[in-house]
């Protein structure tokens, strides 16, 4: 049977671009408990854009933590899924994406 061991999750939502968050995953069960808006949501979407590449639905550029709020012209994020396979492989998934502030134009 296969099972996730480890998600990095950085840059995503509420969650800093510059400081990753590590959650390990233990057997047989994790629960994910939490405030309201801690990002028990983005956890789990996290898990599926990390397994299928499927971001959810109607959030495009609102995935990536907002580069305004970051005070930053562009925001990297990036999801790192560890897991091991039904053979018993460990490998680990990656992906990535930014987010980019575009520039006020100034008029006279």
């Amino acid at each position: 049977m296969s099972s996730i061991e480890t998600l990095w999750i950085e840059g995503i939502r509420s969650f800093s671009h510059d400081k990753p968050v590590r959650l390990r995953f233990y057997k047989p069960v994790t629960v994910i408990l939490g405030q309201n808006g801690a990002g028990k949501t983005t956890i789990i979407e996290a898990l599926k854009y990390a397994s299928c590449g499927e971001l959810p639905p109607n959030c495009k550029q609102s995935f990536v933590h907002d580069p305004k709020i970051a005070g930053q012209s562009e925001v990297k994020a990036q999801v790192k899924m560890t897991f091991t396979d039904v053979r018993g492989d460990k490998l680990t998934a990656i992906r990535s994406m930014k987010a980019t502030q575009r520039a006020k134009k100034i008029r006279n």
